[in-house]
């Protein structure tokens, strides 16, 4: 398990350097409700020190995360949380996902007659409208789990599910839980007191390699980056490379692994430092690394043989995403079974239970 704190503007002034040195990952709040304002600066309902906690985390290096507080009381202030947390993910990396807390410690769902059942409701709209962001999960307590919500549901829809689960009241979630809130009075070096979180290891890595490109790199001036007039290859071109990159972003190139050393681009950032993405999550290279290339129908017809995946093989998965909802799903083994092929589609699982389909591009062989 990997060790986490999540925090809120409760808990003030914070030593992050502590905190890099003992933990794995912070889950920071970054607002509450629906409020969004014309002026970002000026958000009525957002947490005072997200800011400066997302700051501290990127200048050290912390894995973070985001949640907001649920108030809504109908689909519509659902959507409007969906859209505030969004505008928080639009100008940050948070690559441990965005998260929903449903719960009602201040009473505002009784004293508004918001039905507690109704919540399920309401997580699988923000959840759906944020359909597009790989990452993204439902915390609640154990017993509203239990009592009020359907985690199976909630899962179908791409949610992670993190579990307040301070007590032993049972299994967590029947060990569906990604991540567990294991205690609410754990307390720092400097005696501040913050909740205290576990993660599943696979699940880390997971969120670590679905979100290693940072979507930030969309909204640069291209004007103040590579000329890309320079770049010499497009979408659908089939490429041979030496050197591949854990992101767009990244200066320490990698020797690609025998099999994994061509592809095809599928996305093309023009001004980041490695512009093409293979094979939708296979790594990222620029011109630099490319030693050949053909054209797309070559590609296709090298990638064929290279991705050649049958009924039995053991394979381990590089890009969670299911091929037939292009959502993304949870990882909760190092490798799995393909029980099916067609084509590019391959349906994976353990043993003869079926996880989901994938495209072969986003499995390999082990």
């Amino acid at each position: 398990m990997k060790k986490g704190i999540d925090i809120s503007r409760h808990q003030g002034e914070l030593d992050f350097d502590y905190i890099a040195a003992n933990f794995d990952y912070v889950i920071i709040r970054c607002a509450y409700g629906n409020d969004l304002s014309e002026d970002d600066s000026e958000c009525g309902q957002c947490d005072s020190m997200a800011q400066t906690y997302i700051d501290e985390c990127e200048k050290r290096g912390i894995q973070y995360g985001l949640y907001i507080y649920q108030y809504a009381g109908n689909n519509d202030e659902s959507l409007s949380e969906a859209a505030h947390i969004r505008e928080w993910f639009n100008k940050c990396n948070p690559v441990m996902g965005l998260w929903l807390d449903i719960e009602d410690a201040d009473g505002y769902k009784a004293e508004h007659d918001i039905d507690y059942h109704d919540t399920q409701e309401f997580a699988l709209t923000w959840l759906d409208a944020l359909s597009d962001v790989t990452a993204k999960g439902i915390y609640a307590s154990h017993s509203w789990l239990n009592d009020y919500m359907n985690v199976d549901e909630l899962i179908e829809h791409g949610a992670l599910i993190w579990e307040a689960h301070w007590n032993d009241d049972g299994e967590i979630c029947e060990d569906k839980f990604a991540m567990s809130q294991e205690s609410s009075d754990y307390y720092l070096a400097d005696g501040t007191r913050v909740d205290y979180d576990i993660m599943r290891d696979e699940v880390y890595d997971m969120l670590t390699r679905a979100n290693e490109y940072d979507h930030r790199d969309d909204n640069v001036n291209e004007d103040t980056n590579t000329d890309t007039e320079q770049l010499q290859y497009q979408i659908g071109d089939y490429v041979e490379y030496d050197t591949i990159y854990a992101s767009s972003t990244s200066e320490s190139g990698l020797a690609p692994s025998d099999g994994f050393n061509s592809g095809i681009i599928t996305r093309v950032i023009p001004w980041a430092v490695n512009p093409y993405l293979i094979n939708d999550g296979t790594g990222w290279v620029n011109d630099g690394c490319i030693v050949s290339a053909g054209d797309s129908s070559d590609g296709e017809s090298n990638e064929e043989s290279e991705t050649d995946i049958k009924v039995g093989d053991k394979v381990r998965v590089l890009l969670n995403v299911d091929y037939d909802t292009d959502r993304a799903f949870n990882l909760y083994y190092d490798e799995y079974d393909v029980i099916q092929v067609n084509g590019d589609r391959a349906v994976i699982g353990i043993g003869n239970t079926v996880t989901s389909a994938i495209d072969v591009h986003n499995i390999e062989r082990i």
